[in-house]
């Protein structure tokens, strides 16, 4: 009965169920990174370690995340350079419309230098859930939420 005690007020059931939330998106999700950047490829993984999430990959290679991402069968949060080399973002995008099924297990925010907001826009139109600025910096739950993931 104590137990029952403890989350019986609202407050500690809402903090419950984000707790449970939580531990969803760490089960059902793998985690890329494409970056480029040194502070964004050092800054994802420790943010993704702060947020005990041990499912991450992240490199500078897109067609190496790519075939990663192809091979999963879990829903993928993609955080993506828009300047990768070998597979800019915008390709990644195309790619993705080429193949649906992948693209409705993919949840990506798009990681770019400051854009015209047409260019931020049409990004968007392709695919991408969310934009976030480079270097990523302390915006990256907003760009979760954007994404429809309380993180």
């Amino acid at each position: 009965m104590a137990a029952l005690e403890k989350i019986s007020t609202l407050n500690d059931m809402k903090d419950l169920m984000i707790e449970l939330h939580r531990l969803e998106v760490k089960l059902l999700f793998d985690f890329y990174g494409v970056l480029q950047d040194f502070p964004s490829k050092k800054l994802l993984p420790q943010w993704l370690q702060k947020k005990g999430v041990n499912n991450a990959f992240v490199t500078d290679k897109g067609n190496e995340a790519f075939a990663k991402i192809n091979n999963s069968k879990k829903l993928c949060v993609i955080i993506y350079d828009l300047e990768t080399p070998d597979l800019n973002g915008l390709q990644f995008l195309t790619a993705l419309e080429n193949k649906p099924d992948l693209k409705s297990r993919c949840k990506i925010i798009m990681a770019i230098p400051k854009l015209a907001p047409d260019a931020q826009t049409k990004i968007l139109q392709l695919g991408a859930g969310a934009i976030i600025f480079k270097p990523l910096g302390d915006n990256l739950a907003a760009a979760f939420e954007k994404i429809g993931l309380n993180y």
